[in-house]
């Protein structure tokens, strides 16, 4: 016969056991359904954010010339004073946040954490980096994955978030027209996102960025940096061109401190369409608004990273 209190010990670990294999179950359940939600417009942010910050790094073989394992990892480089948004993502997808100097580093190299998010943004790439994601599936499915390949994303970019996550990687805003004490005969509101010319596999990244140029009613620019560096660039400073861009990021919000720099700069640029820069209160507004952004921007508020359109 079974002791009282070893009968009372085996059924109180039954049931710990128990909650413990439920709770894994249902976030089983729940990263399944996440990652075959092909409408999530997190996982499109997602993917317009590693399409343009991001990199995989693929090893070769599944082991080194030493024989140890070897392993793949995904990392995204971001200002040090966006490490918040770096926290937001790492906390859905997994990984590790590392803080250098500058900048943090949001790397994930867990194999679970690898896999789900190539389940999310699997047929969401737009750009030649997706020759790389398809290397990182070769390697996770020797490690005992079965991912298909999708083909790029060809969709209109108004219909998802990708953009949104491009434009947090690269992306910037500017109010021209200032010196520092007086002012040109005029002010523009610029949004300007460069893109090197071709991909680290080679391709060029001319058809993709003048589909992006085209979205937004521009011509597609090129300028060369230096001797080695050459870049496309898309830039916008007319009304129907802003116009555009407002509207999908007010659908579409940004996630890092770019978006406290687009507020000022769609703020500023309303007072300018309604002309009421004329008047000295509403230029001294402008003015304002300009000296708080980008590299000058001290306040921070991360707020909309409660924005329901992310909620998974």
């Amino acid at each position: 016969m079974v002791p009282v209190i070893k009968l009372i010990n085996i059924i109180h670990c039954f049931y710990l056991n128990y909650d413990l294999l439920f709770l894994n179950f249902m976030f089983y359940i729940s990263a399944r359904n996440y990652s075959n939600n092909s409408n999530n417009n997190l996982f499109y942010y997602l993917a317009g954010l590693i399409e343009g910050d991001g990199h995989f790094n693929v090893p070769k073989d599944l082991r080194n010339s030493s024989g140890k394992t070897t392993i793949a990892s995904l990392e995204i480089v971001f200002a040090l004073k966006d490490a918040p948004s770096a926290e937001f993502l790492k906390a859905i997808f997994g990984g590790n946040i590392y803080k250098r100097n500058n900048c943090v580093r949001w790397l994930i190299q867990d194999k679970k954490s690898l896999t789900f998010i190539v389940n999310c943004i699997n047929g969401k790439l737009r750009t030649p980096k997706i020759n790389a994601f398809y290397r990182l599936i070769d390697f996770l499915n020797l490690k005992g994955d079965n991912l298909i390949k999708l083909p790029l994303d060809n969709s209109s970019l108004k219909d998802n978030a990708w953009l949104a996550g491009f434009i947090d990687s690269d992306g910037c805003f500017s109010i021209k027209g200032f010196t520092s004490e007086e002012i040109r005969t005029y002010i523009s509101f610029q949004f300007y996102l460069p893109q090197r010319v071709n991909d680290i596999s080679g391709e060029s990244l001319e058809k993709f960025m003048q589909k992006l140029a085209e979205f937004l009613k521009t011509k597609l620019g090129k300028r060369k940096v230096n001797d080695k560096i050459t870049q496309f660039v898309v830039n916008t400073s007319n009304f129907d061109s802003n116009k555009i861009l407002i509207e999908y990021l007010t659908t579409y919000p940004l996630l890092s401190s770019k978006y406290l720099d687009f507020k000022n700069w769609e703020e500023a640029s309303s007072y300018f369409v309604k002309k009421l820069h004329r008047d000295p209160i509403y230029f001294e507004k402008i003015r304002t608004l300009k000296l708080s952004m980008n590299t000058k921007r001290t306040f921070f508020n991360w707020d909309h990273h409660e924005n329901t359109i992310y909620k998974l």
